[in-house]
C-alpha cells in the first residue's frame, strides 16, 4: 500500500515544491512529457519540425563499422518519441550524405545542402566521443574506505549539434557523460596485478543510452525556441505561393508566414555566421493544404521560389 493518499494535500504540494530542487519533478516531466509552464517555454513552432539525423562518427573506435550510423538511429528514434518532431528515416539520410561524401563534422553549407535535398526544419549530426572505464568508492563507502571494495563504472560521452538548414547557423550544441556503475571492481590479486576491465557490449549500449537521454532533454531548449521554416518551391501568379509541407507535419489553414529581411550576420570564433532577423518584408497565410504540401497567398509584399518563409505569431 503507497504512502500517498494518506498524505494531506498540503504536504504532498510541500514534498512536491522541495523535490523539484533535486530534479525530481523535472525527472517526471521528462518520462511522462507533461507540460509544465514553470519548467520551460513551448515549443514556438505551431506545427512538427521535420528532423533528420547523420551517422554519427566513433571517435571512440568501437571496432563497429555499424556503431556511428546506429546510434544516429537511436538519437532518431529518441526524438521521434517527442509530438513536436517527425523524424526522417535515418537510412534515406544515411544514403543521401554518403552519396554526398558528407561527414562530421559538417560545415553550415553541407547542413543546407541536406535541408533542401530532404526538406528538412533540422540536422542533427554527432559523435561517439568517448567509451571507457573507471573505479571508485561511492556513498558510505567514501567513510570506511579502507575496509570496502571499489565499484565498477562504465563512462559515455556524446556530442550533438543542431543545424538551422534554412542559412546553416547552429540551434544547439550540447555534450553529454554517463556513469553506469556495473558492479563491483574487481580485487587485486596476490600479486597486486587486476586484470584490464573491458565492458561488453551491454555495458557499453546502457551508458551511451544514459549519456543519448541526458543530451536529449538538454536539446530541447534550443529546438523549442526554432520557429518553422519553409522554402517557396513555386509560384502561381503574384500571390500564391507553394512550399513541400502539408498534412504531415500538421499544417493548418489560416497559419500566418512572413518573409524576413536579414540585415545583419554575426560570425563566432569558430567561424560559424548568424543571420541577425529583421522586420518582415512580407506577409503570407496558408489557403489550402495536401498531404505534403500546402498552397499559401501572398498578403503583403513580394515572395519568389528558394525564399525562406517562417511562422509568424507577433502580431
Amino acid at each position: 500500500m503507497t504512502l500517498f493518499p494518506r498524505l494531506p494535500v498540503c504536504l504532498l504540494l510541500l514534498s512536491v515544491l522541495t523535490l523539484a530542487g533535486c530534479g525530481v519533478v523535472t525527472d517526471f516531466v521528462k518520462d511522462h512529457e507533461l507540460s509544465v509552464p514553470f519548467l520551460g517555454p513551448e515549443f514556438i513552432s505551431p506545427v512538427k519540425l521535420r528532423i533528420g539525423v547523420i551517422p554519427f562518427e566513433d571517435q571512440a573506435l568501437l571496432g563497429n563499422s555499424e556503431a556511428g550510423p546506429n546510434m544516429a538511429r537511436l538519437v532518431a528514434e529518441t526524438y521521434q518519441e517527442n509530438s513536436n518532431f517527425l523524424v526522417v528515416d535515418t537510412e534515406e539520410v544515411r544514403r543521401y550524405v554518403e552519396s554526398r561524401g558528407i561527414k562530421y563534422p559538417m560545415t553550415p553549407e553541407e547542413a543546407s545542402e541536406i535541408g533542401r535535398a530532404l526538406n528538412l526544419n533540422v540536422v542533427f549530426e554527432g559523435a561517439i566521443s568517448h567509451v571507457g572505464e573507471h573505479q571508485q568508492r561511492t556513498g558510505w563507502r567514501k567513510l570506511v574506505r579502507w575496509f570496502t571494495s571499489k565499484s565498477q563504472f562504465v563512462d559515455g560521452i556524446l556530442l550533438i549539434r543542431a543545424y538551422d538548414p534554412s542559412d546553416g547557423s547552429v540551434i544547439t550544441s550540447r555534450s553529454s557523460e554517463s556513469n553506469v556503475r556495473v558492479g563491483a571492481a574487481e580485487a587485486p590479486g596476490m600479486d597486486g596485478a587486476v586484470d584490464v576491465f573491458k565492458p561488453n557490449q551491454e555495458e557499453i549500449e546502457e551508458t551511451l543510452d544514459e549519456a543519448l537521454d541526458m543530451i536529449y532533454y538538454r536539446s530541447l531548449d534550443g529546438l523549442r525556441a526554432l520557429p518553422f521554416k519553409a522554402v517557396v518551391t513555386n509560384t502561381e501568379g503574384d500571390d500564391l505561393v507553394t512550399i513541400n509541407f502539408g498534412d504531415n507535419v500538421g499544417m493548418k489553414r489560416g497559419l500566418k508566414f512572413v518573409l524576413l529581411s536579414y540585415p545583419e550576420t554575426i560570425t563566432s570564433d569558430i567561424g560559424y555566421v548568424y543571420n541577425i532577423p529583421g522586420a518582415p518584408i512580407a506577409r503570407l497565410r496558408v489557403e489550402s493544404v495536401s498531404e505534403r504540401s500546402s498552397v499559401l497567398k501572398v498578403e503583403e509584399g513580394m515572395v519568389g521560389p528558394g525564399d525562406v518563409i517562417q511562422t509568424w505569431t507577433r502580431d
